[in-house]
């Protein structure tokens, strides 16, 4: 079985103002970080079906890995109100002091699996975008997209 990753590589400039404005957000919680560690800054903003945006930043600590993604803590503040109120779509932003950072972030496997169960446990797909605060912003219409063998809790199973 072959799977081929469809991802969109658009200009932020071609963007709607709703979807810079989610880029922005996701970059305004990267300065929510707490990364004394890797010094790598990473936001997450978060749209509902109602409209409302989430947002998250990732927190290390000194006892890794007890620390949480951005993605992670915007998506679990989330998943509280998922039967009235969808994830429709998230955006990451990284910047680093240490590191270059890749111009597609793609957030990371533990991020993806929790992406993809709060997308099964809605039944509809969320669509990721990501950005480095350059040119270029890259998205994909599903994170079945980056993560096409997610784990799923079957009915019935232990």
């Amino acid at each position: 079985m072959e799977k081929t990753v469809k991802i969109k590589e658009l200009t932020f400039e071609e963007l709607s103002a709703d979807k810079k404005n989610l880029l922005h957000l996701a970059k305004k919680a990267s300065e929510q970080s707490y990364a004394p560690y890797s010094e790598f800054y990473v936001g997450c903003s978060v749209l509902h079906s109602n409209g409302h945006i989430g947002l998250g930043s990732n927190q290390e600590n000194a006892s890794f890995p007890s620390g949480l993604c951005a993605e992670r803590v915007a998506l679990f503040e989330s998943a509280k109100t998922l039967n009235e109120n969808k994830v429709n779509e998230l955006a990451v932003y990284a910047t680093s002091t240490k590191y270059e950072v890749p111009a597609m972030l793609v957030p990371c496997a533990g991020c993806l699996q929790v992406i993809s169960d709060i997308r099964n446990r809605q039944k509809s797909p969320i669509k990721i975008w990501m950005w480095d605060g350059a040119e270029k912003v890259y998205v994909a219409e599903d994170v079945s997209q980056f993560l096409p063998f997610h784990f799923e809790l079957k009915k019935g199973s232990a």
